[in-house]
C-alpha cells in the first residue's frame, strides 16, 4: 500500500511536530540548565522496530542511536511484558544507554489495538548520577563501575503509576537529587506527550495508512542517500588522527591514541571502516559501539543529505566496520565517561578523507572536542550540593567559499547552546569576568578558520573542577588545501599566589575562592593558501579583533599601518613575494 504524496507529507510533518513537542516539554519543565539552556538532549519518534522516523534538532550524536535503547528494552524487559502507560528509563552504557552514566534515556511505547506501533524517545544529560566525583565526567576512571549508578532498561512508570522503588534508588545515588528527579519527571511528561501525538496520527489517518507512510518515509530517505552517494567518485579514501589520551595531565593513563578511517565508495553504497584504530583504553576515552555508529551516521549525513530531516532510511546506504575491543567498540567493563572525545573527531576525519573527491563540500578541521567542564561544591546560599555542567565553544574550519564559523560547540554536539552569563551568575556562586572571541585562534587560509571562545569565571567560594580537552598535542585542527591549523583547546587556572596552571585534562581539581578559571576553545583550520586571502579581508579581520597585526603579517603577509589602519600595498607585495619564495611557490 502506498500513501498519496500530500497525506505522506502531512504525516511526516506531524511526526516531526510530535518530536518537537517532546523538546518543548523538556525546555519548560526541566530543572537543570544543562537541559533547558544548553539543550544537551535529543528527541525522536521511532516505529515499532526501533527505526528512527522523525526527529527534532538536538545532539546528532544522540539521535542515531535511540533505536539501540528500544532494542535493548525488548531484549531486557521483553516486548510481551510492556503495557500501555509504561515508561522505560535506562542509562547503562552497555545495555540501553550507549553513551555514559549521566545520559538518561526515557522511552514511551505507543500502543494501538494492543500492539506497540511506535515509540517516543528522549536522551538527555543529567548533572550527576553518582560516581567517583561529581558530574559523571572524568578523565581518570578505569572501569565503568566507578562512573555512576547504572540502570539497564527498567519500568520507571508501570501502566501509568510511578515505580517509587526506582525513584528511591536514583535519589539515593545522586548528589543533587532534587535537580535529577525533577529532570526525570520532565522526561516522563515529554515522552508521554510524544507518544500521544503519535497515536493522534493513527486516529486521524488510520493504522494502515500510517504504517504505509512510515515505510514510505524510510524508503524515501534511502533513495535520497543512495543518489547522493552516487555523486561521490568511486574509490578508497583514508584519514587518521592521533588523540592525546586519557588520565590527568600529571598522571596519564594512555597516550597517542590512533583513530583510523577508511572510506570505500562503490556506486550507491559507502563503507566506513575503522580497522587499525587503537585498542580500548585503560581510562575513560572509550566510545560504546552505538555512539560510534551514531557519530559515523552523522558524518555520512553531512556529506550526503545534510538538508533533509533524518530517518533510519538514510543510513541503509552506509556500512560500518568497527573492530571489537577497540576504543570505538570497547568490551565491558571498560570506562567510558569521556566517550564524546573520540567521537567528536569522526566527522572531521570523514571530511578530511573525502576532501580529494569532493573539495567543494568539505572544510578544515574544527576544534574537535566537547571541551566539557564541571564545577561543583556546596552552594553557600542554600547549603546544598550543586553541579554546573557545560561545554565550551570553538571554531569550525574554513570552507570552499567562506570563513569558518566562530563560537560553536563541537560538531557532534549539534544545536546546543552555552549557559548565559546572567543564568550562571544567578544559579551558581561565581562571576563571569570575560566572555569573548579568542584572537588569532582561527587557522590562516584563503578562507580563515573560525575563532574559539575565552570564558573566565572568578570563583566566589571553594569548589572542585573537572575539565577535559583533546586534539592539543598531536592533531590540532588541521587546515586543508594549504590552510594552516587552528589553535588548540586549553584551560588556564590563575591561582591566588599568582601562579598559572594550564590543563588539558584534570579530574577533581580543588579551586579556592577568588581564583579564576579560563576556558579557551580552539579555532578551526584554514581552507586554501593564506597568501590567496584578499588583503582587505585581512584588514577587516584586524579591525574586528579577529587577527592581530603581528599575525596579519606573519600568516598572511599583509602589512598594515597601525596609525591609519590601512594596508601598505608595497610592503604587502614584498612580504608576500618573500613568503612565496620561502615556501617554494610560484608567483601568483
Amino acid at each position: 500500500m502506498r500513501t498519496d504524496p500530500i497525506t505522506l507529507e502531512v504525516i511526516r510533518n506531524r511526526l516531526i511536530a510530535a518530536s518537537r513537542d517532546i523538546r518543548r516539554t523538556i525546555e519548560r519543565a526541566a530543572y537543570s540548565p544543562i537541559l533547558y539552556e544548553v539543550v544537551d538532549f535529543s528527541c525522536g519518534i521511532l516505529d515499532s522496530e526501533a527505526n528512527l522516523i522523525a526527529e527534532t534538532p538536538g545532539l546528532p550524536i544522540f539521535l542515531a542511536n535511540l533505536g539501540y535503547a528500544v532494542l535493548s528494552t525488548y531484549e531486557t524487559i521483553g516486548r510481551e511484558n510492556l503495557r500501555p502507560g509504561d515508561i522505560v528509563l535506562c542509562n547503562d552504557p552497555y545495555n540501553g544507554g550507549g553513551t555514559h552514566c549521566p545520559d538518561l534515556v526515557a522511552l514511551c511505547p505507543a500502543f494501538h489495538d494492543g500492539k506497540i506501533r511506535g515509540w517516543a524517545a528522549f536522551r538527555g544529560h543529567t548533572v550527576d548520577m553518582g560516581g567517583i566525583y561529581p558530574g559523571g565526567w572524568y578523565s581518570d576512571t578505569t572501569e565503568v563501575y566507578q562512573e555512576g549508578f547504572r540502570l539497564p532498561p527498567v519500568k520507571l512508570v508501570v501502566e501509568g503509576t510511578p515505580n517509587e522503588e526506582v525513584f528511591r534508588l536514583i535519589r539515593a545515588n545522586t548528589r543533587v537529587p532534587d535537580a535529577v528527579l525533577g529532570d526525570i519527571r520532565a522526561m516522563v511528561a515529554a515522552v508521554r506527550k510524544g507518544s500521544q501525538r503519535f497515536l493522534e496520527v493513527i486516529d486521524r489517518f488510520g493504522l494502515n495508512v500510517t504504517l504505509a507512510a512510515l515505510n514510505e518515509i524510510l524508503l524515501q530517505g534511502e533513495k535520497l542517500a543512495r543518489a547522493a552517494v552516487r555523486r561521490i567518485p568511486n574509490g578508497v579514501y583514508e584519514a587518521e588522527a592521533i588523540l592525546d589520551g586519557d588520565g590527568n595531565d600529571d598522571a596519564p593513563l594512555d597516550d597517542k591514541l590512533l583513530l583510523k578511517l577508511k572510506i570505500t565508495v562503490e556506486d550507491d553504497e559507502m563503507t566506513a571502516d575503522f580497522t587499525g584504530t587503537g585498542p580500548q583504553n585503560r581510562g575513560p576515552m572509550n566510545t560504546p559501539e552505538p555512539s560510534t555508529v551514531s557519530a559515523t551516521r552523522y558524518a555520512f549525513k553531512i556529506v550526503t543529505t545534510p538538508h533533509h530531516p533524518s530517518n533510519e532510511g538514510f543510513f541503509r546506504a552506509l556500512n560500518i566496520v568497527i573492530p571489537d575491543g577497540s576504543f570505538l567498540k570497547p568490551r565491558f567493563p571498560a570506562a567510558c565517561a569521556m566517550w564524546p572525545t573520540p567521537s567528536s573527531t569522526i566527522p572531521d576525519l570523514f571530511l578530511k578523507a573525502l576532501a580529494p573527491a569532493i573539495p567543494d563540500q568539505v572544510r578544515g578541521g574544527h576544534f574537535g572536542d566537547a571541551m566539557a567542564n564541571f564545577i561543583y561544591g556546596i552552594d553557600p546560599a542554600s547549603g546544598k550540593y550543586y553541579v554546573c555542567a557545560e561545554a565550551d565553544a570553538g571554531g569550525y574550519g574554513g570552507k570552499p567559499t567562506e570563513d569558518g564559523e566562530s563560537a560553536l560547540f563541537s560538531m557532534t554536539l549539534g544545536d546546543t547552546y552555552n549557559v548565559p552569563a546572567e543564568v550562571v551568575e544567578v544559579r551558581y556562586p561565581w562571576q563571569v569576568e570575560r566572555f569573548e572571541l579568542r584572537q588569532d585562534s582561527g587557522g590562516a587560509g584563503k578562507y580563515r578558520g573560525g575563532l574559539g571562545v575565552v570564558r573566565d569565571y572568578r570563583l566566589g567560594f571553594d569548589a572542585g573542577l573537572t575539565v577535559t580537552a583533546d586534539r592539543v598535542k598531536y592533531t590540532p585542527p588541521w587546515g586543508v588545501f594549504g590552510g594552516k591549523p587552528g589553535s588548540t583547546n586549553i584551560t588556564v587556572v590563575d591561582r591566588l599566589d599568582g601562579t598559572e596552571e594550564r590543563w588539558r585534562k584534570i579530574s577533581n581539581l580543588p579551586l579556592k575562592k577568588g581564583e579564576v578559571v579560563s576556558f579557551r576553545g580552539g579555532g578551526g583550520g584554514g581552507y586554501g593558501f593564506p597568501l590567496e586571502r584578499a588583503p582587505q579581508d585581512v584588514l577587516e579581520d584586524v579591525i574586528n579583533g579577529y587577527v592581530s597585526l603581528e599575525r596579519a603579517r606573519s600568516d598572511y603577509g599583509v602589512a598594515i599601518d597601525p596609525s591609519s589602519m590601512e594596508v601598505d600595498e608595497r610592503a604587502t607585495q614584498a612580504a608576500r613575494a618573500e613568503m612565496r619564495k620561502r615556501e617554494g611557490r610560484a608567483e601568483e
